[in-house]
């Protein structure tokens, strides 16, 4: 059954329209990995520790629902990629990102972008 979201106010702000899209704790997190590579379920789930299946899953497709990012299925499973609107409100939250590292620094803390999980290097014998 497909997602169905919620429909804008009788008087849509578009502020409010971006912010619906990447409002709760682990929506921005899942689009800067994403606008690193594809990844599959397991790897943005290793990526995002912390967050349960069930609730990561409920994420992808409300973000698949919105059009910010597309699902396809292969042979090894799901592979998640952002569409070409996510790749534009990645763009829009860039200087976010820029603003929030400056204001940590401004409070004495670095940010460290999270890591891709990378499958472990086979050995060729």
């Amino acid at each position: 059954m497909p997602y169905d979201r919620k429909r804008p106010a009788l008087d849509p702000c578009p502020v409010e329209t971006v912010l619906a899209i990447v409002s709760g704790k682990w929506k921005v997190r899942i689009l800067y990995l994403l606008s690193l590579d594809r990844l599959s379920f397991g790897q943005l789930r290793k990526a995002t520790a912390g967050v349960s299946q069930q609730v990561l899953s409920s994420l992808l497709k409300e973000l698949e629902a919105d059009g910010i990012i597309r699902r396809t299925r292969n042979s090894s499973g799901s592979m998640y990629a952002l569409t070409p609107d996510g790749h534009g409100l990645v763009s829009l939250l860039t200087p976010m990102m820029d603003w929030g590292k400056a204001r940590l620094a401004k409070d004495g803390v670095v940010w460290t972008p999270p890591t891709l999980p990378r499958p472990p290097l086979r050995v060729l014998r």
